[in-house]
Parts: C-alpha cells; structure tokens; sequence
C-alpha cells in the first residue's frame, strides 16, 4: 500500500543523500540544452541488487510566469508509474530560480533496468562505461531510495544549475 503522505523528513534525506558522483562537463551553457544521467539505487525489494535509470533531462532556459499550484509535477515529467512512488506524483517540480533565470525541463528516453549487481558495482560499471567511451555530457547519480528517484534527480539538476547559474 502506498503511503499517502511522505514524511517531509524523508524526503530532505533523500535530497541531502543523493551523491552526484559525476557532473556533465558542460552544463547550461545557453538556451536548449540535454543533461543526460545514469542514475543507480538499491532495489527496494532486494537491496544487494540495483535498479539502474538512464534518462535525459532537456532543458530549456525561459521565462515562465505560472502560478506554483499549477507547476508541472513529477507523474508529467517522469512518466513512470510502476516504479515512482505514489506521493511523488503531486509534488510540483520547479526550481526557485526567479532572480536568476527560470527553467522549463522535460524527460526523455526514460530506461529503466533491475540488474544482479551490488549498487557500488554497478555505479563502478556505469563510471567505467562512461570513462571508456569518452563521455563528458553524462551525470552519475546515487540515489539512496529508488522509489523517490525524482527527488535525487532534483538534487543533480540543482547542483547544475547551481553551477551554472550562481546566486549573487
């Protein structure tokens, strides 16, 4: 059964849990860009296996004027129902971002893989993957509950835009 309401304590855990392990070498340099990610979790059910996510967030730097009610949430920008946790779905996805630069994202190629791995041998995997094949655009998450994924999500791309866009 799905809890209705997540803990707000659980939630800042895993937020402040999250390890960016790997940010892209080029963040939001100007206008539309694509932050592609590998994020790796214990699985919920067997926690010595791992669930692997492969997405691409695009974002685009624009103006965006809508009340936060109406904010785009995480059932609209990670269509993911079997595995998200149910309390996320309502949860607004937006960034306080209003006197530097607003941000519209939206989710793309989402993959979702369970793999007979330990999470550390998997992020060691992802991390040489990655390594061999030259890839610098590429971010590496842990993320502490697979359930909460989109919350580890917010996590790297804060600490993007943080870098990019830092407060004055």
């Amino acid at each position: 059964m799905f809890n209705t309401h997540p803990e707000p304590e659980h939630l800042r855990r895993v937020f402040e849990d999250t390890q960016v392990l790997r940010k892209p070498i080029a963040g939001i340099v100007a206008g539309y860009h694509i932050l592609p990610y590998v994020l790796v979790a214990p699985d919920d059910e067997q926690a010595q296996r791992a669930v692997e996510i492969r997405g691409k967030i695009r974002v685009s730097p624009r103006l965006v004027l809508t009340p936060r009610h109406l904010g785009q949430t995480y059932e609209q920008l990670f269509d993911d129902p079997q595995l998200m946790d149910r309390t996320l779905v309502g949860r607004m996805f937006s960034f306080l971002y209003a006197h530097r630069q607003n941000v519209q994202l939206e989710s793309e190629e989402l993959k979702i893989v369970k793999v007979d791995r330990d999470p550390r041998a998997q992020i060691d995997r992802a991390l040489d993957e990655l390594m061999r094949g030259e890839i610098l655009d590429t971010g590496l998450i842990f993320a502490p509950d697979v359930k909460f994924y989109p919350v580890s999500i917010e996590r790297f791309i804060s600490e993007i835009l943080d870098q990019e866009f830092p407060r004055q």
